[in-house]
């Protein structure tokens, strides 16, 4: 049995995307557009590093092994 595969060149939130910048008819709109991209995923990032971050208290304690 021989499958085929279908290639779509763009997924639905590139298609989205594209469907959004075609409305774009100045300059200062497209701005404003990266800018709202940027900072959602400056937002996403930051829930990334959130999870692999040290409590507070855990930065002031001394966790080496003493040596004798």
């Amino acid at each position: 049995m021989e499958t085929t595969a279908t290639y779509q060149p763009f997924n639905e939130i590139q298609l989205h995307l594209l469907k959004m910048f075609s409305f774009t008819k100045s300059e200062q709109t497209l701005q404003d557009m990266k800018k709202g991209l940027r900072n959602f995923y400056i937002q996403q990032v930051e829930k990334e590093v959130d999870k692999y971050q040290l409590g507070d208290h855990l930065l002031n304690e001394h966790l080496r092994t003493p040596y004798r």
